[in-house]
This record gives C-alpha cells, structure tokens and sequence, in this order.
C-alpha cells in the first residue's frame, strides 16, 4: 500500500543548531514553496524557556523533511536564534506555522526516521501556531 507520507528526508544534527538550520534552509532554497507549511515539534507545552524543537517542512509533490532536534532554548542560546531564524524563513516565505507537542520518548525518536504512521500522526496532531509566540521581543530577551 503506498503511504501518502513516505520516509521523510532527515536534515542536520541533533544538538546542531546552526548545522540544522543551514541543512534546512539549503534543502529549501531552490524550491517554490507554493503551500507548503512547516510544523515545529516540540517536548515541552506551556515551558518554552526550556523546550526542544525539530521541524517538518510538508512541500506538496516533494518528500517530508524533518529536522533533526536542534532547535530552541533547551540549546542554548545558537538553539533560541536558530528556532527565530526558521520561524522567521517561514514567515517570509509565506509558510503557516503549525506545531505539535510530544511526550519526551516520542520527541526522542525522532532521530531514528519516524515511521509513515508517525509521520502522518505528527501531521494529523499539529495546531496553528501563531509566529509571535516564537519572534517577538520579549521572547528573544527572555531566551524564548
């Protein structure tokens, strides 16, 4: 049976905020972004000061990327400027924002190519996001 999600492309390295963002942005680059939407995961819901973030950039016709966990607070301070970075690349290329929130063992395997049933429960589990909650002032100051 085909999947309508299959194995997505792994991009960067877990703990490399700047790696991964780089590999992100490469990945993207040449590409028209025509609805696509990117997803961030996250291990923490309503403790942002110390979360982890991936994310899952879904591009019509074009496989699943997913970054490696890189991004956020919980990386210090190259992981809060990464994640503003990649909301920010968003932003600008006219991306919705979603996110979805996963328990420490979920969040964890994400290193290790989630399945196509992960895959589409990560999807299917994402919220809108509202970009501010990432970008404003107050945030960056305050390490998210």
């Amino acid at each position: 049976m085909n999947s309508p999600h299959p194995m997505p492309d792994m991009l960067g390295f877990s703990g490399a905020p700047e790696a991964t963002l780089r590999a992100v942005l490469t990945r993207f680059q040449e590409s028209d972004l025509t609805g696509a939407r990117l997803i961030l995961l996250t291990d923490r819901q309503g403790e942002r000061r110390v979360a982890r973030y991936a994310a899952l950039v879904e591009l019509p016709g074009e496989p699943l990327a997913l970054s490696a966990p890189a991004f956020g607070p919980h990386y210090g301070s190259a992981g809060t400027a990464a994640l503003l970075e990649l909301v920010n690349w968003a932003q600008a290329a006219g991306l919705p924002l979603r996110e979805t929130v996963l328990g420490g063992p979920e969040f964890g395997r994400l290193s290790h190519e989630p399945s196509a049933a992960e895959i589409r429960h990560l999807i299917a589990a994402s919220s809108p996001a509202d970009a501010g909650i990432y970008i404003t002032t107050k945030n960056v100051q305050a390490g998210l």
